[in-house]
């Protein structure tokens, strides 16, 4: 199996009389097979830690902000305590797409009180949970610390 890394996309605007349009046209590995929304209702709620093995995300910011953490453990069914998370700070201001490859676990926490957060799936749902692997909350982040 190829490994691939997490990667961060930087998209555009464009403004004009009509309005603002935001794109991220950078071409994005990945084969998306379906998208859902996820909005924090305020700063306290945390979703960790959900990996899948094989499956590929893609994350983007439609309102406020999110610290997205990725851990890719060397070893995915039984990821140790030492790992260190990759952090990414998305927000709709920044405009950044986050692409998240199979064999990572991902943690999300939202910036500001109601942010949401679109994330694309590489899997249908019956194949998403199939491949769905989870750890506590707390394994390798004190999300508390996380502002």
């Amino acid at each position: 199996m190829k490994l691939m890394k997490t990667t961060l996309h930087q998209g555009g605007s464009f403004t004009d009389s009509r309005g603002t349009l935001k794109f991220v046209n950078e071409e994005i590995p990945g084969t998306f097979r379906r998208f859902y929304f996820i909005t924090h209702p305020d700063t306290s709620v945390i979703r960790a830690w959900q990996g899948h093995q094989k499956e590929e995300k893609g994350f983007y910011v439609i309102n406020g902000g999110f610290t997205i953490a990725v851990v890719s453990p060397d070893c995915f069914e039984e990821p140790g305590d030492h790992e260190i998370p990759s952090f990414f700070k998305l927000t709709a201001e920044n405009n950044q797409f986050l692409r998240v490859p199979g064999g990572s676990y991902t943690g999300i926490k939202a910036l500001t009180p109601g942010s949401t957060l679109l994330v694309l799936s590489e899997f249908d749902l019956a194949g998403s949970k199939a491949d769905e692997h989870r750890q506590p909350a707390h394994k390798w982040v004190d999300w508390d610390l996380i502002k």
